[in-house]
């Protein structure tokens, strides 16, 4: 059985570096495979399923280090200047509400600002705090509040740090969307590169070599139980323990 698109990026990798070196291995072998067409043909087979690992490698690489380093760095920017937009939403609040005769958050023009209070602002991650940040300042430019042009003020320092630092995050999610489907890409290739030259070693091989064709390509779902393990040499100065 050989592995599917839906298998694992790592699993799939594993087992078809394994069998293209199988592929090679045994190529490289006259006693095996006597005849040097036949080799020639396994050598090539081995190098097509190597460079399509190879190539599924590269793109898993990709997208592991964008998510752990560029995304993370992202995301974490993003929490930053969450941390700081909402500080500025506080602060605004705090303001339009002390600036009002009652002082009341109950206030018409309190709620005309802040309909359902500040969580609607706060509660969001940074993706939708520019969006957030520009419907607010819009609101109070419109209003009749004393203190507008000094909360005006407070969102027009934010909102050029808040917007890019949002992009970013938002153009990341996209990114590593864009990276997985190549990934996927490659998985494709793999899978597909290792059906086609199952069926060229079987061709290479003839009837004669349908037991070496299985033992190139291993059952995937036995996995890594059929990793070849090597233990470790007795000491030179004791016997060998018995095998169990």
């Amino acid at each position: 059985m050989l592995p599917t698109v839906g298998s694992d990026t790592l699993k799939i990798a594993w087992y078809a570096a394994e069998v293209g070196g199988r592929t090679l291995g045994v190529a490289a072998m006259e006693n095996v495979v006597p005849e040097a067409k036949r080799r020639v043909a396994l050598e090539e087979s081995g190098n097509k399923v190597v460079a399509a690992v190879k190539q599924l490698v590269g793109a898993y690489v990709a997208r592991i280090v964008f998510e752990y380093v560029d995304q993370r760095v992202a995301f974490g920017r993003g929490r930053g200047v969450d941390r700081g937009f909402d500080a500025v939403i506080a602060a605004s609040s705090e303001t339009i509400r002390t600036s009002l005769p009652d002082r009341s958050a109950s206030n018409p023009e309190y709620r005309a600002i802040f309909p359902h209070g500040t969580e609607e602002y706060t509660s969001p991650t940074v993706k939708e705090d520019e969006e957030l940040a520009i419907d607010l300042r819009k609101a109070i430019h419109d209003s009749t509040l004393s203190v507008k042009t000094d909360v005006l003020a407070l969102l027009d320092k934010v909102i050029p740090i808040v917007g890019p630092v949002a992009s970013a995050v938002r153009e990341g999610e996209k990114q590593v969307n864009a990276l997985f489907q190549t990934e996927l890409a490659a998985r494709k290739l793999v899978v597909d590169t290792l059906w086609e030259e199952r069926k060229a070693v079987e061709n290479a091989l003839g009837r004669g070599g349908r037991g070496l064709a299985r033992f190139i390509y291993f059952d995937f779902r036995k996995g890594r139980e059929n990793e070849v393990v090597e233990e470790p040499a007795a000491p030179a100065d004791t016997e060998e323990p018995p095998k169990p």
